[in-house]
């Protein structure tokens, strides 16, 4: 099993620098201000045509060059409008105003917002008619959910190797303590991975939590996503220091793992199921 999805991701390499461009008749010029979206478009060969990008759109490094028009939380409509976009795509949630906005000005604006590994997939394939690369994106989601689907099979085999599923604790944010639920993007990856998440059922998707309730949970894994916390803290929290994860050196930083294949709905989360798959069984 593990040699098929080393072979298949090899094939998807080859498939993103092998695929050759077709010649265009017209001049495109995209604004993205979704890292999640710029790394599919990036993935799909539509790079060449970006002229805008907010400060977090940084995968690949072919994207870092692109003007900036603001930030994923504030950008700079007179940038954008400079820029005479022939299409922005945009996110959802906070970045709703700005499709709101920009619809009102006159400039075609779509939003794409997966929220799941499956949305993220059909989202290669819709942002590919949008911005006429049908034929590669459709090569690439199907390598994706292939890859996706061997990876739940790798998941469900080792899962009956063993005697029990590895509790799992996510924390995305350190003041507050914010951790996922299941519904998460987050929380199917992990689920995806083999792992139990000790919040299956939060108030909301993203939610605060009380740091007494991970002692109790007593996760076997911790996995930091933000910057600028080691392990040593998360072990000298009060009281934490009972939890299986700190007893045995569970604690996995973004030194240890880049929190963008985990967080990001793009088809970098394949390599952030294997992290992860590494992490729990290996």
């Amino acid at each position: 099993m593990k040699k098929k999805i080393i072979f298949l991701l090899i094939i998807l390499s080859l498939i993103i620098s092998c695929t050759t461009e077709k010649e265009k008749t017209t001049n495109p010029r995209y604004i993205i201000t979704s890292p999640e979206v710029a790394e599919i478009v990036a993935l799909i060969q539509g790079t060449e045509d970006i002229v805008g990008i907010t400060t977090e759109c940084d995968y690949p490094d072919d994207l870092r060059d692109i003007p900036k028009v603001g930030t994923f939380g504030k950008v700079d409509y007179e940038k954008i409008i400079s820029l005479n976009p022939t299409l922005v795509l945009t996110s959802g949630l906070e970045q709703e105003l700005l499709s709101f906005e920009l619809q009102k000005l006159g400039i075609p604006t779509v939003q794409i917002y997966p929220s799941s590994i499956e949305e993220m997939i059909q989202a290669v394939r819709k942002i590919g008619v949008l911005i006429d690369k049908t034929e590669r994106a459709d090569i690439v989601a199907d390598s994706l959910q292939t890859a996706v689907n061997l990876l739940m099979k790798l998941s469900i085999e080792r899962l009956k190797d063993s005697n029990r599923i590895p509790g799992i604790y996510i924390e995305i944010y350190g003041n507050p303590i914010m951790s996922v639920s299941d519904s998460s993007f987050v929380g199917e990856v992990v689920r995806y991975a083999g792992g139990n998440n000790i919040f299956s059922s939060l108030p909301r998707d993203y939610s605060k939590i009380k740091p007494e309730e991970v002692i109790i949970a007593d996760p076997d894994i911790i996995i930091i996503t933000y910057p600028g916390m080691t392990a040593s803290q998360i072990k000298d929290r009060k009281g934490w220091e009972v939890i299986s994860a700190c007893k045995n050196n569970r604690i996995f930083t973004v030194e240890d793992i880049d929190p963008d294949l985990i967080l990001r709905a793009s088809p970098r989360v394949v390599e952030g199921i294997m992290k992860l798959q590494k992490v729990l069984y290996e």
